[in-house]
C-alpha cells in the first residue's frame, strides 16, 4: 500500500535532468560524492538494452523525491539470475520513500525470476550497512581496492629533498602514461583514451604533479576536484617509489588545497597500485579499507 502522499512510477522519458538533480543533492551529504550526469543518463536510459521497469521513482505533490535503479546482470559459477541494485537516493524528510522503492524494486524483480540481487553498500557514500541488515542482505566480499584519506593530518617534510613541480606534457607524458599502464593495466587503447579524457576534463584538474629524479619519475599524482562537493578531491594516479616522496607530495597537495579550499583528499589504490599501501600505512593516512563492499539478497 503506497503511504498517504507517495506516488510511484517507472522510468519515463524526460526524468533525467530531476532525477540527477536528486542524486546530486543527496550525493553532497557522502564523504565521497558522485552521481551520473543527466547527459549520461540520457545516453544510458537510451540503449537498445535499457529495461524501463528497472528503475523506480517516488514523487510527492508532483516533485521527485527519491529513485532507485537495478539491472539484470549475468549469472555467475552458481547459475541463479542475478541483479543489481543500488540503494536509494532519498531527499531529506522522505524517509518513507525508501521503503517504498525497495518494495517495488524487489516485487519487480521477483516477478523477472531473478532469485539473487547484487548491492554493494560504502561507508564513504551513503552508509547503507543498517538498511542491507534490515532488508535482510547477506555480507559477500570486500571490494578489491583500498582507499585512503588525506585531511586533517600533519605531515612533516622538506621540500627541498626533492623538486615537486607541474607536469610537463611534452617531457613527461611518455613516461608517466608508462607508469600508469603498468600500476593500472591498462591497455594501449585505453591509455589513448586517457590522455582524451584528461584534456576533456582539464577544468577539473588543480594540479598535475611530479617528482623527477635523474629522468625518471619517481612520484606522481593528479589532484582532481569534486565537482558536487567543491571542497574534496581525488588524488588520482598516484604513484612513488620511497615513502619520503609520498611525503613530498602529500605536504605540496596540502599547501595547494589551502589555496583552492580543498580540506578533504581520497586516494585509491587498485590492481598494481595495490604494492604501493606500505608508503600510505608508514604516513598513517586515514581510513585505509575496501571502498565498498558486496551484499547480496536472496529473493528465492
Amino acid at each position: 500500500m503506497i503511504m498517504e502522499g507517495y506516488t510511484l512510477t517507472n522510468y519515463e522519458k524526460g526524468f533525467e535532468e530531476e532525477q540527477a538533480k536528486v542524486g546530486y543533492e543527496v550525493a553532497s551529504t557522502w564523504s565521497f560524492a558522485h552521481q551520473t550526469p543527466s547527459t549520461l543518463l540520457r545516453e544510458v536510459y537510451s540503449k537498445p538494452d535499457f529495461d524501463p521497469e528497472t528503475r523506480h521513482y517516488c514523487f510527492k505533490d508532483g516533485k521527485m523525491v527519491g529513485y532507485l535503479t537495478s539491472k539484470v546482470i549475468e549469472p555467475k559459477e552458481d547459475g541463479r539470475k542475478r541483479a543489481s541494485l543500488v540503494f536509494p537516493s532519498i531527499l531529506p524528510n522522505h524517509e518513507e520513500a525508501t521503503e517504498l522503492l525497495l518494495e517495488r524494486a524487489f516485487d519487480v524483480l521477483k516477478k523477472k525470476d531473478i532469485e539473487v540481487v547484487e548491492t554493494y553498500v560504502s561507508a564513504l557514500s551513503g552508509n547503507n550497512y543498517d538498511l542491507a541488515h534490515k532488508w535482510d542482505y547477506k555480507y559477500i566480499e570486500d571490494f578489491d581496492n583500498i582507499v585512503y584519506i588525506l585531511n586533517g593530518i600533519e605531515i612533516k617534510a622538506s621540500l627541498e629533498t626533492a623538486e615537486v613541480r607541474n607536469f610537463d606534457k611534452e617531457n613527461d607524458l611518455e613516461k608517466w602514461l608508462a607508469l600508469v599502464k603498468e600500476y593500472d593495466e591498462l591497455s594501449d587503447e585505453r591509455l589513448e583514451n586517457l590522455v582524451k579524457d584528461l584534456e576533456n576534463e582539464s577544468e577539473n584538474i588543480v594540479a598535475h604533479l611530479v617528482i623527477e629524479e635523474h629522468g625518471k619519475i619517481v612520484g606522481t599524482t593528479l589532484i582532481y576536484r569534486n565537482e558536487i562537493k567543491l571542497n574534496t578531491a581525488n588524488l588520482a594516479f598516484t604513484y612513488v617509489t620511497e615513502t619520503e616522496y609520498l611525503k613530498n607530495l602529500a605536504v605540496k597537495v596540502k599547501e595547494i588545497g589551502k589555496e583552492q579550499s580543498i580540506d578533504t583528499f581520497f586516494i585509491w589504490l587498485y590492481r598494481g597500485r595495490l604494492k604501493l599501501r606500505e608508503h600510505f600505512d608508514e604516513l598513517n593516512f586515514k581510513y585505509g579499507q575496501p571502498s565498498a563492499s558486496l551484499f547480496e539478497k536472496y529473493l528465492k
